[in-house]
């Protein structure tokens, strides 16, 4: 018998602890947050729910910091979400109209559609509190200029008030402004606001703020970025003269001018500022080579040593700042000189002969003594029965190669006349200086 018992406690048991799972009681929506909804109508309360069966009420008590409920309301709909998501977002249908502002604690509670209830006292906070945003915001001119380095920025405070969603003028409210560094001003009794704010770098927007303000504790604050200021500099003019366009290399090129800017005046010297000297090639990479500041009558003189043929550019800019930052309120300018620099050319060795068959043999080698060598190097061959002038080319060989002690050259060409012989390499004029040999009689 006893055993029989024990047997039969065991069984109940199981039967006791083996309950299926869908015969436990389902679990409850989630109530995850309750907030005012801030960019419309704070008066409006939003829910954040999760459940899994849906939502078939949702009721709400706000509260003054003492406990008591103020207003309530079971009037919400479906604001954000679908029916068959499991999270959603409700809010009230209408917004509370409360008597004073101010942060309000809210109890809620969410039935779902099996009918199982979640209360959740402080929930979250009803914040009754006045919107306010920056209208009708102007900046004139829209442009700095060298003569009017600061722009006027005006505006209005407005403000939107919970529950009602009127909309007022905020007066004697503190703004501030910001490009480089920050401006205060106060809206008037209209809620209007100027500034004139200094623009020291182009290409910026003027942040405006109205932050915190002490005596509108239940205010937020609210900002605005005006469009981009952009600053129109003085134009500017710098001319560049050269001594010689053509020069041999390592001979100076002397370059002169004047920088000129644009005022009321009409085009006039400047009086401050620094003329640099580059060399710049045909991709317009440039290498500097000197500067001076120009003289109290805006003008200017340079002498380099350039090492190549170049382009000389001569580039005007302004003082800089007391920063060290170029001063964007004047423009630069430049003026490019093309000059040629012939590289130096020789023909170290030169002979002429008859031979055997009656033609004269030509040989000999050029030589580029600098660190620069033409990519074609013709040789001409002239003859002249005088051999004081009158040469005429009567052969050439079109192209040089390096032959380990120069470049070689040879012809033989056909002249029964006795006469001299001389061999010219003709240059380049935009980069190698000609050269000619010695003269050889030949019988």
């Amino acid at each position: 018998m006893r055993t029989a018992r024990l047997v039969m406690a065991a069984l109940v048991a199981l039967t006791v602890f083996a309950v299926p799972a869908a015969a436990q009681a389902a679990a409850g929506p989630q109530i995850q947050y309750a907030t005012s909804e801030f960019e419309g109508n704070t008066g409006v309360l939003l829910v954040g729910i999760r459940s899994a069966a849906g939502v078939s009420k949702v009721h709400a008590d706000v509260k003054n910091n003492t406990g008591e409920v103020i207003a309530s309301t079971a009037s919400f709909w479906r604001y954000r979400g679908e029916p068959e998501d499991e999270n959603q977002v409700w809010a009230t249908q209408e917004p509370f109209i409360l008597p004073q502002l101010g942060y309000y604690p809210v109890d809620v509670e969410v039935t779902d559609t099996n009918g199982v209830t979640t209360r959740v006292t402080n929930a979250g906070s009803l914040a009754y509190v006045v919107v306010t945003y920056l209208d009708s915001v102007t900046v004139k001119p829209a442009t700095a200029t060298y003569d009017r380095r600061s722009v006027t920025v005006t505006g209005v405070l407005k403000s939107r008030q919970p529950g009602s969603m009127e909309i007022r003028r905020v007066a004697g409210a503190p703004i501030s402004l910001l490009n480089n560094d920050w401006y205060e001003t106060t809206t008037g009794a209209d809620g209007k606001f100027t500034a004139a704010v200094p623009i020291v770098d182009g290409n910026r927007r003027i942040f405006i703020n109205y932050g915190h303000d002490p005596a509108r504790p239940y205010h937020l604050s609210s900002s605005h970025d005006t469009p981009v200021i952009a600053i129109k500099p003085r134009a500017t003019r710098v001319t560049a003269t050269v001594s010689a366009k053509k020069v041999k290399a390592g001979e100076s090129v002397t370059v002169s001018g004047t920088a000129t800017w644009s005022t009321s005046d009409g085009w006039t010297p400047v009086s401050a500022g620094q003329v640099n000297l580059l060399s710049c090639n045909d991709q317009d990479y440039c290498t500097y080579l000197d500067g001076v500041p120009v003289t109290a009558d805006g003008s200017y003189t340079l002498t380099v040593t350039p090492y190549a043929s170049t382009t000389l550019r001569a580039a005007y800019s302004a003082p800089n700042r007391p920063d060290g930052h170029s001063d964007p309120y004047v423009a630069h300018s430049q003026r490019d000189v093309a000059i040629a620099v012939l590289q130096p050319s020789s023909i170290s060795d030169f002979t002429a002969s008859r031979a055997a068959d009656g033609r004269v043999h030509l040989h000999g080698h050029v030589q580029f003594p600098g660190s620069m060598t033409p990519g074609t190097i013709p040789v001409e061959f002239q003859f002249s029965e005088t051999g004081t002038g009158d040469w005429v080319t009567v052969g050439d060989d079109d192209q040089s190669y390096w032959d380990g002690t120069g470049y070689e050259f040879e012809g033989r060409l056909t002249e029964n006349r006795s006469g001299w012989w001389r061999a010219r390499y003709p240059g380049d004029p935009a980069n190698f200086q000609a050269a000619t040999s010695k003269k050889i009689f030949v019988q």
